[in-house]
């Protein structure tokens, strides 16, 4: 389905849950994004640059503008935050522990979308080689069990075990039923992309 790269049209095209596959093509370019129900607002623009034989020379992919518009007012959000709440001074030993768990809070959220963007540009990138029959040399997939990822999630599993207990323990006999429901969703949507990811090697 044809429609220009333009902000409106993304808008849309969030708002409207449209899982159909769109493109603009020009001359040597062609540009083709599809969102699906795991990255709603967050799915990648692919670039495909063509020579004059109409050959294909390069791919490139980018974040579509609503996307980058969701980070962007989502990163304004925290400084707000941090520069309203925190003064001149604020002991930031003494408040180690909260500063611990919105530390380990962003990096999750971090990893999960940065996780289900790369999962989801991978397999619609692999659908577009497969419909245009394009053969690529497969790339070594990046090691689930690298040392960075293994550090990410000797910090990451234990505060997702700390936030179920603390549901069990604290907010679920506090009636604060919503909280605890929105933390059981955000841990399980955590864990399941994780798992995800791993089994999918």
């Amino acid at each position: 389905m044809r429609k220009e790269n333009t902000f409106l049209n993304h808008l849309w095209n969030v708002f409207s849950r449209d899982f159909r596959s769109k493109g603009e093509i020009n001359r040597n370019k062609i540009k083709v994004w599809n969102q699906s129900i795991w990255n709603v607002a967050f799915y990648p623009i692919f670039t495909f640059e063509l020579n004059a034989n109409n050959h294909l020379t390069n791919i490139t992919d980018k974040l579509n503008p609503i996307g980058k518009t969701i980070v962007g007012l989502f990163s304004v959000g925290i400084l707000y935050f941090i520069f309203t709440n925190f003064s001149i001074d604020f002991d930031f030993l003494e408040n180690w522990l909260p500063i611990l768990i919105v530390s380990i809070f962003l990096l999750i959220v971090i990893t999960v979308f940065r996780k289900l963007y790369l999962f989801e540009k991978q397999n619609q990138l692999d659908e577009i080689f497969e419909i245009l029959e394009i053969e690529v040399e497969e790339k070594k997939p990046e090691k689930e069990w690298s040392l960075k990822n293994i550090l990410i999630r000797l910090f990451t599993y234990p505060f997702c075990l700390f936030l179920i207990g603390l549901n069990i323990f604290l907010i679920i006999p506090n009636g604060q039923y919503i909280l605890a429901l929105g933390t059981f969703g955000f841990v399980g949507f955590y864990l399941f992309s994780d798992l995800k990811m791993i089994f999918k090697k």
